[in-house]
């Protein structure tokens, strides 16, 4: 992503906070897996969001007076050894020009440049009396982030006179709305997530683990311009195409049975989160077939159904309907409350920089919004699990499917299975 897109984003931000105020952002930083190991560091997205920085331990500083706007970042120094270690940081002048931030300081330089905004001093006379923080709260009794440490540990302790807001739903708000950028990020990530799954469908067959097949979808992912995951893949068969988040990917294929893979890539954190469910040996029974029809079918009424001013509630309330009368045509129900055996999710949920993208779901859907549309139908007594999910963005006056080439007509998965066997 371009320098602009990250300064094009502070500009609305800064738009949106109160006179007389300091923001401060978190890059996050690393945790340690073992007694040698940390896990893979995953940038906050907020501060991506606005920052274009993926490192640990930064922090960025907006500061508005009026309609002046200060933006300084804060880096840690590179160490000589350290980085013969695990490799270099970026300098200042590299996360200078990645950001389109000007003033670049060293971390150890946070703690009194904030103290310098708090107090009255000689560069700024003017005390801030309003801090924004990137509060993201979940309901996890351990969970915690620096934000959160900040304003307990520091905010409240140090500076009780100042108003604490919470930054965090302004910038979830931005997120919201894509620019044609983020789409075409998207669309790249989708792009890759389809050669995975026809790689997949091209060499599923029974008695393969289901890791084993999923090892096609990994080759697809790293072979193109080593691509991220979006998230841990799900390869369930048969009855385990049956649990939501199945990822033991661990049973053998059955001739027979139908696989479910949900699965996707990132490209610059922009993610695809897509779902195909397809035969083991590419042929769908005839039961199999009618209930995949019947997923099929509500999976494409909701996409069409899907515009401008549609809220969450309509959308789930849409598609459970739809659902439950598949559900009695198919004989699994003979009462409506009876749905939540065979289906007990969401229709769908944001997706961009993080494959569930925090949103403001009491705002109804807007043009440039992107989200998934993901009915399923899960019959354990029959071993099978059905989802069929794709990507949407929404239009002007609509949706336009994303994922559209991915295939998921019958007859198109058959005779893609077929030819690719030959």
């Amino acid at each position: 992503m371009k320098q602009e897109f990250f300064v094009n984003n502070r500009q609305k931000y800064f738009q949106q906070v109160m006179d007389n105020s300091l923001s401060i952002f978190f890059s996050g930083r690393t945790f340690p897996k073992s007694a040698d190991e940390d896990y893979p560091f995953e940038v906050d997205k907020n501060f991506y969001y606005l920052a274009g920085i993926n490192q640990a331990n930064v922090m960025l500083v907006i500061t508005k007076k009026g309609q002046k706007i200060q933006e300084t970042l804060f880096i840690e120094p590179n160490d000589e050894i350290l980085s013969k270690w695990v490799g270099r940081k970026l300098t200042p002048e590299e996360a200078s020009q990645q950001s389109g931030i000007e003033k670049v300081m060293y971390a150890n330089e946070f703690n009194n440049f904030v103290f310098s905004l708090l107090n009255n001093s000689r560069y700024h006379t003017e005390r801030i009396k309003n801090v924004y923080l990137n509060l993201e709260r979940r309901n996890n009794g351990v969970y915690t982030n620096p934000a959160l440490e900040f304003s307990k540990h520091f905010l409240r302790k140090q500076y009780p006179e100042v108003a604490i807001h919470n930054a965090y739903e302004i910038v979830i708000g931005l997120r919201m709305i894509k620019t044609p950028e983020e789409v075409a990020l998207i669309c790249e990530s989708i792009k890759t997530t389809q050669a995975g799954i026809e790689s997949l469908m091209a060499h599923s067959k029974a008695g393969l683990y289901e890791y084993q097949l999923e090892a096609y979808f990994d080759f697809a992912i790293k072979s193109d311009g080593q691509k991220d995951y979006a998230f841990k893949t799900i390869a369930g068969s048969g009855k385990n195409g049956a649990i939501l988040h199945y990822v033991a990917n661990n049973k053998v294929l059955e001739n027979g049975d139908l696989v479910l893979f949900d699965l996707g890539s990132r490209t610059e954190f922009y993610v695809s989160d897509i779902t195909r469910t397809f035969p083991v040996n590419g042929k769908f029974t005839a039961r199999q077939k009618t209930v995949y029809q019947a997923v099929l079918d509500v999976n494409k009424k909701c996409i069409a159904f899907l515009k401008p001013g549609i809220t969450w509630k309509e959308y789930n309330d849409f598609a459970k309907d739809l659902l439950t009368k598949a559900a009695f045509g198919l004989g699994l129900i003979k009462d409506e409350k009876e749905l939540v055996k065979y289906y007990f999710h969401s229709i769908g949920h944001f997706t961009g920089l993080d494959t569930h993208d925090p949103g403001l779901n009491e705002l109804a859907l807007a043009k440039d919004m992107v989200l998934t549309v993901e009915p399923g139908l899960y019959v354990e007594e029959e071993n099978l699990g059905i989802r069929i999910e794709d990507n949407v963005l929404i239009t002007e006056d609509g949706a336009e499917n994303l994922s559209e080439r991915i295939i998921k007509e019958i007859p198109d998965i058959e005779k893609f299975m077929a030819a690719s066997k030959k």
